[in-house]
């Protein structure tokens, strides 16, 4: 990467384009509350605990099998596609996109098909549960549609279109779901084929999306290798894999060592802490493609500016609502039933697993969408190998509370890693950064300035006023 470490030279314009950005995903992830929320709260509500139990083990399998279905290749369109589009070279732009969805589609394919044929043997060897055959054969058909829509959103991500790409990935299908299951009875196999139609829906709604803001074709005068999508989105995909093994390994884990009912009392309490990951994972979609463009052109300045205001703002935001989840966890947990109140204690220690997230918002973007997607692969298969150990040895002697210590450590480990990477590959310390120049901030507003205040980079934006 090239040593240049100029910003733009409208440093203003810059902040308020990220600023809207920003508050235009925010806002949209703000829809997650009533229509992912919704769902997983109408699902509480309307079944039994048990049957949100086996809910859940099977929605835990898709999200997995949906994640081996991408192999990472939405998240190496974003940052070919932003790569492209900052070298101005729109058809190569449109050739990276499509070259991933006809990859997408194959990969899907192939998913889907398998895990229909072994969803009895999965039923009946490893989960000893033979009810569970059909609800996982039909959850295996929600994979399709779900890897296009997803394809859809990467690409629309890579070309700017962040809110978008944020409503087909998190919150259109569930509110879809929502609007079905308002006037419909509900009973696990409803439930899944209710789901499967809403992610149909999303899937023709993305690519649509997509066509329309596809660059047009025109001559290039230069051109750009383009590396295996397939061999980048397996490196990328670390780190989604890790994000999919900590949602569902434990339900998993769970529905092989412990009940059904355990289950559905982990998942629920999972579902509530991950209200904080809304504006983690917000932030992190802003920042990804700002990231690979601004590597693209080797500005330094811009990776720490974005980087250190990523973590910022997540942390000024995150505090209060963790707060309030820690000190009363029964309450929350009990609007889903009172079968719930006994996870509170799971709820506590996930709560600070995601608080060590929290603290490194945008990191794994970082590592990803500037070169170093094979030190991040490391790191997570080190943190998924600290989860499966974990979830081995304490989920069948605590239940709920030990697949949340499980997690937990994993998360740790991940958000200790991540950090320790980004200093050594690239100098730089996001939330350290951030609190150091609003430390300089503050004493250059309180105090009168000096030469010995002033920040070492100039070129390093006031984030300390958020």
């Amino acid at each position: 990467m090239a040593a240049n470490t100029r910003e733009p030279s409208n440093p203003s314009a810059s902040r308020v384009g990220a600023l809207t950005r920003t508050l235009a995903t925010a806002s949209t992830r703000l829809l997650d509350l009533p229509t992912r929320y919704g769902l997983h709260l109408l699902i509480a509500l309307r079944l039994g605990i048990e049957d949100v139990g086996a809910f859940y083990i099977v929605f835990s399998v898709m999200t997995m099998a949906s994640g081996l279905g991408r192999l990472g290749v939405d998240r190496a369109m974003t940052r070919e596609v932003a790569a492209a589009l900052g070298r101005d070279l729109p058809s190569t732009a449109r050739r990276i996109a499509w070259r991933g969805m006809r990859l997408t589609l194959l990969n899907s394919a192939v998913i889907t098909a398998a895990l229909v044929l072994l969803s009895k043997p999965i039923a009946l060897y490893i989960l000893h549960k033979p009810a569970m055959a059909i609800p996982l054969a039909i959850g295996a058909i929600s994979i399709f549609p779900q890897n296009i829509a997803n394809a859809a959103a990467g690409v629309l991500a890579g070309l700017g279109r962040v809110a978008t790409s944020q409503m087909i990935y998190q919150w259109l299908w569930p509110a879809l779901f929502c609007a079905g299951a308002l006037v419909l009875h509900l009973d696990v196999n409803r439930t899944l084929l209710l789901i499967v139609a809403a992610m149909l829906l999303n899937a023709v709604f993305g690519v649509v999306l997509m066509l329309r803001v596809l660059p047009v074709r025109h001559a290039e005068h230069t051109t750009l290798d383009v590396p295996s999508l397939s061999r980048l989105g397996v490196q990328l995909f670390s780190a989604e894999l890790l994000q999919l093994a900590i949602s569902s390994a434990p339900p998993f884990v769970l529905g092989i060592a412990a009940s059904t009912t355990e289950v559905a009392r982990y998942a629920v309490v999972w579902r509530i802490v991950l209200l904080l990951n809304l504006l983690v994972s917000a932030m992190a979609a802003v920042a990804s493609p700002q990231f690979a463009a601004a590597s693209a052109r080797g500005d330094r300045a811009t990776l720490r500016r974005v980087a250190q205001q990523t973590v910022g703002v997540t942390v000024a935001l995150s505090v209060f609502p963790t707060l309030l989840l820690a000190i009363n966890p029964a309450f929350f947990l009990t609007r889903f039933g009172a079968g719930y109140a006994p996870a509170a204690p799971a709820m506590r220690i996930l709560l600070l697993g995601q608080l060590s997230l929290i603290l490194c918002t945008g990191v794994p973007e970082l590592l990803g969408m500037t070169g170093h997607a094979r030190t991040l692969l490391k790191m997570n298969v080190v943190s998924i190998a600290v989860l499966l150990l974990g979830l081995g040895a304490l989920t069948p002697h605590f239940t709920d509370a030990g697949a949340a210590a499980g997690t937990a450590l994993a998360m740790l480990v991940n958000a200790i890693g991540v950090s320790f990477a980004a200093k050594r590959d690239l100098g730089l310390m996001p939330l350290w950064n951030f609190l150091q120049d609003g430390r300089l901030q503050l004493r250059q507003r309180f105090s009168p300035a000096t030469p010995e205040d002033a920040p070492v980079d100039a070129d390093i934006t006031d984030v300390s006023n958020v």
